[in-house]
C-alpha cells in the first residue's frame, strides 16, 4: 500500500494545529479557574494525553491498514459506527466554526481592528478551498515545513523572555489551590486530543509501520506537553495572573514586552501570524475530516463538490453561535472542550477497551484476511 501521510507528517500536524489554541485560549483559561498555579497544569495533563497517545498507536498497530471508522466497523458493526461518525461530523463541523471565529477574532484585536469579520471569514474560506483542491499531501507538507521555523522562533523568544520574568508573579504556590489546578489542566487535555486526527488517516500509513515511526507520536506528545508549559509559564511570569485572566489574547500582550537584544521588538505581529498560519491548517485538515466522516456516511468517494455548501454552513454558523469574543469565551469552555473531552477521549478509550476485550476474535480475523 503507498504512502498518502506519515507518522512524522501527522506528528508535525498535531503541533501545528494545536499552537494557536495553546496561545490564545490556553493561558486565559488555566489563570481563570486555577490562578497562580495554572502554569503547572500542563505537566497534569500528561495524566491524559500519555494514555491517549498509547491508546492510537495500540489501535493502529492492531488494526494495519484500517483508518477509525473502519475499526469501529470492526467491534461494534456498521449501524453503531455510522451513529457515532454521525456524532464526530456535528462535532467537526462545531469545532472548525469555532476556529474560523477565533482566526476573525484574533485579526480584530490585533493587526485590522476596523476590518469587517466576513472578510476575514472569507478569505480564509478561498484559502482553505484552494487548499482542499491542492490534495491532503500538500497540507501536511506545508505544516511539516513550517513547524520547524516556527520553534526555532519560540526559542529565540522565550531566551529573549527570561529577564522580563518576574518570580512574584508565579510564586509561592499554595496547596489549597492544588484540585483546582488538576481540573483546569482539562484545557490543555482539551487541546491534546487533537493527536487522534491518526486514526482517521490511519489508512494513508501503510501496513508496515516500525518502532521508530511510532516514536514520532510519543515525541509529539512530549513536544506539545512542553509548549503548553513553557507558554503558559511566561505568560503568567510576565503578565501575571490578573492580566491574563482578562484577556482575550494575553500572550500576544505579553510579547509586547519582549525585544531581541533591544533591535527587533515587534514579535506580537509574528505571534499573530503564527495563529493564522495555524488556525488556516487547522480548518483546512478539519474540512478534510469532515468530507472524510461524510464519505464513511454515505459511502461517498469523491466530496469535492460539497466544499461550496459546506462553507456557506460555516460562514453563517459562525454568527449563529458565536459572534462576539464573549459568547466564543463561553462557547469555548463550557461547550467545545467538554466536547473534546468526550470525542477525544471517552470514545476512543471505549474503542480500545472493546479492542482488549476482542483481542483473540480480531487477531484470528486479521489472520484469515491474511
Amino acid at each position: 500500500m503507498n504512502r498518502e501521510v506519515t507518522l512524522r507528517q501527522i506528528t508535525f500536524m498535531y503541533l501545528f494545529i494545536s499552537i494557536s489554541t495553546l496561545l490564545r485560549q490556553v493561558p486565559q483559561a488555566l489563570a481563570m479557574e486555577a490562578g497562580r498555579s495554572g502554569y503547572l497544569s500542563p505537566i497534569i495533563s500528561i495524566v491524559a494525553t500519555v494514555p491517549l497517545t498509547a491508546i492510537v498507536i495500540f489501535l493502529i498497530k492492531s488494526f494495519p491498514g484500517l483508518n477509525f471508522y473502519e475499526i469501529m466497523v470492526q467491534l461494534i458493526g456498521t449501524f453503531l459506527s455510522k451513529i457515532i461518525i454521525l456524532f464526530y461530523l456535528l462535532w467537526l463541523l462545531l469545532v472548525t466554526t469555532a476556529k474560523v471565529t477565533a482566526y476573525s477574532l484574533t485579526l480584530e484585536f490585533t493587526l485590522m481592528p476596523r476590518t469587517r469579520s466576513d472578510f476575514f471569514m472569507t478569505v480564509m474560506i478561498v484559502l482553505v478551498f484552494y487548499a482542499l483542491l491542492r490534495g491532503i499531501k500538500t497540507i501536511f507538507r506545508f505544516s511539516e515545513l513550517t513547524l520547524g521555523t516556527i520553534l526555532i522562533l519560540f526559542a529565540i523568544l522565550f531566551v529573549c523572555a527570561v529577564s522580563r520574568l518576574r518570580t512574584d508573579y508565579l510564586l509561592p504556590i499554595s496547596t489549597v489551590n492544588l484540585s483546582r489546578t488538576i481540573m483546569a489542566s482539562k484545557h490543555v487535555v482539551a487541546v491534546g486530543g487533537n493527536i487522534i486526527i491518526a486514526l482517521f488517516f490511519a489508512d494513508k500509513f501503510g501496513i508496515a509501520i516500525t518502532k521508530s515511526q511510532f516514536h514520532k507520536l510519543w515525541f509529539g506528545s512530549l513536544i506539545f506537553t512542553g509548549l503548553a508549559f513553557v507558554i503558559t509559564f511566561f505568560t503568567f511570569g510576565i503578565s501575571g495572573t490578573s492580566l491574563t485572566a482578562n484577556l482575550p489574547f494575553p500572550f500576544y500582550i505579553t510579547v509586547k514586552s519582549i525585544s531581541f537584544f533591544n533591535i527587533f521588538e515587534r514579535f506580537e505581529v509574528l505571534i499573530t501570524l503564527i495563529c493564522i498560519l495555524s488556525d488556516y491548517i487547522a480548518i483546512a485538515i478539519f474540512a478534510v475530516l469532515l468530507f472524510r466522516c461524510l464519505g464513511w456516511l454515505f459511502h461517498l468517494d469523491q466530496c469535492e463538490y460539497l466544499c461550496i455548501p459546506m462553507a456557506v454552513i460555516i460562514f453563517y454558523l459562525t454568527y449563529y453561535i458565536s459572534s462576539t469574543q464573549f459568547e466564543f469565551n463561553f462557547l469555548y469552555r463550557v461547550l467545545i472542550v467538554n466536547l473534546n473531552l468526550i470525542f477525544e477521549y471517552a470514545i476512543p478509550f471505549f474503542i480500545a477497551f472493546l479492542c482488549l476485550i476482542m483481542r483473540k476474535k480480531i487477531k484470528s480475523n486479521i489472520n484469515k484476511q491474511y
